[in-house]
Parts: structure tokens; sequence; C-alpha cells
């Protein structure tokens, strides 16, 4: 009996690896939950979280709105489609690939000062501030009279996409349940192609000067959306501010009493306890901790520790063969793409397409993400992306006149093939599981993977190296394109993307249904090899144990054996 119970646990008894507990099927629900079942029910239990990172989401929404737009810019500026009569404005290839890449080499700067003063404002003043550089940038570009002016307004967007990644990603982390957390940040994704699809679709049926004075509406309407949701309760408790933590806590629980939550409470304030305890207090077990508080420059030595440092490096490394994926480099150039391919739809309509199906594959990322987990999603995206760099590649390597890029005007269609429905439906496949997995999975690991303690900092410091590397990404692809020529620098996306696969197959673990403590815990566990990707989940491993012991206790009970003195014995 005694060997039975250790067993199970699998922390003390002798469970080699994380694959025993694996299968030891779950046999109790979480008591928490539970009690909060029998006050309310599911559906009110989940609708204020939804509300609120629907508010966050109309960040995401101007968000994609902005990224998107030098997409309906380039071709109108340069003449390949949409110039209306009375614009004056033109770009150069080069010029186009500045205004294409120049925001993202400034969303850096706004991501590390938004993890720098996250902390003293609070996710919920972040979030509404942000808003104020988006205004101004909106109404520069659509009054803009000169390239500088567009320049600025970029700078100004990429300053604000920059500073409103890390308030987004810790507030839906820290909000909700691990039941929903995967799917409500999944969101996050369909909001942002849901601004990319607008951008797209305004782009095509009027002009980018109307589509940026729309624009400016979103994010007018995120600051009043974000003055009715509620401060997340763990920034409120490492105020100290303990009330206010528990009437955001009773809010985001479908607005129950106290009561209700008491032990989802105690948890928290036990874990934000624990998170504000240095090092080597968490270490040694210490019940209170007398050092200091981190300054900034501790806490940027503290993310050289293994319990941050592990997680960067891990979703660094996606977004890197994310970026180099294909679809970013190529997106603020895609109607011409499409025009170099000869596909057999208006090149403006199959950029809306990549649009719509963008949306279309964060929603399926959104409600498969529970069930399916996002190993699974970032594997099978992963593949299908780069098998159809690659083979859009071969198709090109086939069909177009050598050298040829999409920036020159080739005289004559020989190139152009009854075929083009190919590359089109290549693109799209392309288009959506880019969007399935490989953009939205590290945004989610982003939210969940991090310590408390170095939540903020370290989220602000790898989103700004995700932009970095949008930043080279966007700038180099005209260079690639002419260096390579349009088949070359596909082919190079889709063999990152093999590079990439093999990546997420051996280092990338599940984190759906765990907690954030279990998170952590994993990724502090510094005896654990690189590939191992299993996460115990605690709470759950530890019920169970409970349950089987007792199990098995009434099992001997009628057999008419004394159980105690059994496992005294086997002890």
């Amino acid at each position: 009996m005694g060997k039975t119970a250790y067993t199970i646990n699998g922390s003390t008894g002798g469970v080699a690896n994380g694959r025993e507990e694996k299968k030891i099927a779950p046999i109790v629900d979480d008591k928490r939950e539970s009690k909060q079942k029998h006050e309310v029910s599911t559906f009110r239990r989940i609708l204020p979280q939804i509300l609120a990172s629907t508010a966050k989401n109309f960040l995401l929404l101007d968000l994609g709105m902005a990224v998107a737009f030098p997409t309906i810019v380039i071709p109108a500026l340069r003449g390949i489609k949409n110039r209306a009569p009375d614009e004056f404005l033109h770009f150069s290839p080069q010029e186009a690939s500045w205004f294409g890449s120049i925001a993202y080499i400034c969303q850096p700067v706004g991501s590390v000062l938004s993890g720098i003063i996250l902390e003293p404002l609070g996710r919920k003043r972040s979030m509404i501030l942000v808003n104020i550089p988006h205004i101004i940038g909106w109404f520069m570009l659509h009054f803009a009279g000169s390239l500088e002016e567009m320049y600025t307004a970029a700078i100004l967007l990429g300053l604000g996409v920059g500073f409103m990644e890390a308030p987004i990603v810790t507030y839906v982390g820290e909000i909700c349940q691990p039941s929903i957390r995967g799917i409500l940040t999944s969101c996050a994704g369909v909001a942002v192609m849901l601004g990319f699809f607008t951008v797209y679709l305004l782009g095509t049926v009027t002009t980018w000067r109307t589509t940026a004075a729309i624009c400016a509406s979103i994010p007018i309407a995120t600051m009043i959306a974000i003055c009715f949701v509620p401060e997340t309760p763990m920034w409120l408790l490492s105020k100290n501010r303990s009330d206010d933590a528990l009437k955001s806590l009773q809010w985001l629980r479908g607005w129950v009493s106290p009561k209700a939550v008491e032990e989802e409470f105690q948890e928290m304030k036990r874990y934000s306890l624990n998170s504000a305890k240095c090092a080597l207090c968490q270490k040694s077990g210490a019940s209170t901790c007398q050092h200091p508080p981190l300054t900034e420059w501790t806490k940027l030595k503290e993310l050289l520790r293994k319990r941050n440092l592990r997680p960067f490096v891990l979703v660094m490394l996606f977004f890197v063969f994310g970026q180099l994926s294909g679809l970013t480099g190529m997106r603020p150039y895609l109607v011409q793409i499409f025009q170099a391919y000869g596909v057999p739809l208006d090149a403006n309509w199959a950029t809306v397409s990549t649009g719509l199906l963008g949306l279309i594959a964060n929603i399926v990322c959104m409600v498969s993400i529970k069930f399916v987990g996002k190993r699974r999603l970032a594997l099978t995206s992963m593949m299908v992306t780069a098998l159809s760099c690659i083979s859009l590649s071969i198709y090109a390597f086939n069909t177009f006149p050598p050298g040829w890029t999409s920036f020159d005007n080739h005289p004559g269609t020989s190139h152009v093939t009854n075929m083009g429905y190919i590359p089109m439906v290549l693109f799209f496949m392309l288009a959506f599981f880019t969007s399935v997995g490989v953009l939205p999975v590290p945004w989610i690991l982003l939210s969940e993977v991090f310590p408390f303690r170095n939540r903020s900092l370290a989220c602000g410091i790898t989103a700004a190296l995700h932009y970095v590397m949008s930043f080279v990404t966007t700038k180099t692809y005209f260079n690639l394109e002419s260096a390579f020529s349009l088949p070359g620098v596909i082919l190079f996306y889709g063999v990152m993307g093999i590079i990439g696969l093999g990546f997420v197959y051996f280092f990338l673990p599940e984190t759906e249904k765990r907690t954030l403590e279990d998170i952590e815990l994993y990724f502090s566990d510094n005896n654990r090899k690189l590939t191992d990707i299993y996460i115990p989940r605690r709470n759950r491993d530890e019920e169970m144990v409970a349950v089987v012991s007792k199990q098995v206790e009434k099992a001997m009970e009628k057999q008419g054996i004394d159980n105690a003195v059994f496992t005294d014995g086997e002890k």
C-alpha cells in the first residue's frame, strides 16, 4: 500500500520520468472550480474573463491594422494598384522597403519601455495610455503631405505597437483560469488577423488615406472599453492592495461573493508572496524575505538565471523561426508578389483573401487549442508552411525567367501560365497555417512561461527582440530577393521552416492545462534536460495521489487488513 501511494505521487517513490504520470487518468476535478460552480453557472463564471479579454483585444485589432497598413500603401504609392488620381506622393523601391519596416525597428523601444513602466503603472493604465500615440499616428497618415510625415506616423505606430505587447500578454495570462487561458490567449490572434483583413478590405474598396481615418476610431473605442475592466489581481497583490485584488477576482470569476473565490485567492496570495522573495529565500523555503527589493539592474541580472533564460531562449527561437517561415517578410509586398506569380485573381483581392484566411485560421486555433494543445498546433503549422514555401520555390524555378523579382517591371507576361491557381493555393495554405500556429503560439507562450517576479520585464525584452527580428526580416526582403531572385528567397524561408520544425519537436513543452505555478516550477528545475518536455500538473497530481490512496485504503479495509500498520511496515 505504502509503495503504491509513493509511486503514484511520482516525487519520492520512483517514477523514473514524466511518462508514467501521463498514464494516470484525471480522477477528480479541481476543487476550486467545483466550489465556484455551486454558486454560479459555468457561463457566468467565464463571461467576465471573456469581456475583459475582448476589451484587451481592441488593442490587438489596432495592432493588426498598424502592421498591415504598409501592404495597401506601398502598391498605391508605387503606382502598382489603387493609386488615387489626386495622390501626389510616390515611393521608390528603397523608400517602400523603409516604410514597410521602419515601424518594426521602433517597436523594440516601446517594448522595453513597457516592460520597465508596466509594474509601477499596472496593466490597465498601460493599456489605456498606449492608445494616445496611435490616435496621433493614424491622423498624421490621413493628412500626410510628405514622405517624412508618413515615416513619422509609422514610427509612432511602431512605438505604440511595441508598448502594448507587455501589458497585453501579462494581462490575459493573469486574469484567466488555466482551463480557458489557452482559448482566451489565442483570441489575440483572431483580433490581430481581423485587423489585417479589415485594412486589406478597406484598402481595396477605398483609398489608403480614408482607411487611416477609419482606423483612428479603434484606439478611441479601446480607451473607453478598457476603463470598464478591472486590474489583474496578481498586480494588485504585488502592490499590497489585497482588498482591491479580492474585488478584482470576484469580478473576474462571475461577480461572486468573497467566499466563492476564497481558496483561489489564498493560492494567489501564497504565489505572490513566494514570487516577491529573492531567489535565495525561495530556494531555502524561508517564510519571509528580509533582503532589499530588487533594483532594475538586479532584475536585468535576474533574467540571466536559468529559470528565466530557458523560457526566454525557447520563445525567442520560436519567434525567429516564425519570422523566417515566409509570410512576415513578404507581407508588405504581397500585392506585387501575387502579380509576379500571375495568380488568376486580382492581386488586391488575393491579399484580402490571405487576411480572411488568417482570421479563420486564428478562430480555428482558438477553438482547437484546448483539445489539440499548443505543441501539436505548432508542429503541424510549421510543417505545412515549410512545405508550402518549398513548393512555391520549385514552381517558380520551373516557371519564371532567370533572376525574376517582384520589384522589376518585366515586359510581357510569358512567365504566366494557365496553372496560376497552383501558387495561389500554396500562398493561401501558407497564410492559413502561419496564422494557425506559427505566429500565435509563441505569443501565447509569452504570457505563460516567465516567473511572475520578472514577467513584465522579460515579456517586454522578448517582444522587443522579436520586433528587431521583424525589422530585419522585412527590411532585408528587398535585398534578399534582389540577390537570390523571388524563388530563391522563398526557398530560403522553406529551409528555415524545416529547421524550425525540428526545434519545436525536440524542445517545445506542452503548457496547455497547466497552471502558471506548474510552468514556473518546470522551468525552475535545473536538473531537467532540455529535451524533457513534460510539465507535471502539481495540484492535480497531488489530488490524484490522495484520492487513489484513499480508495486503496478502503479496499484494504474491506479485506480486513490494518492499512496503517501495513503502510508503516512498507516504509
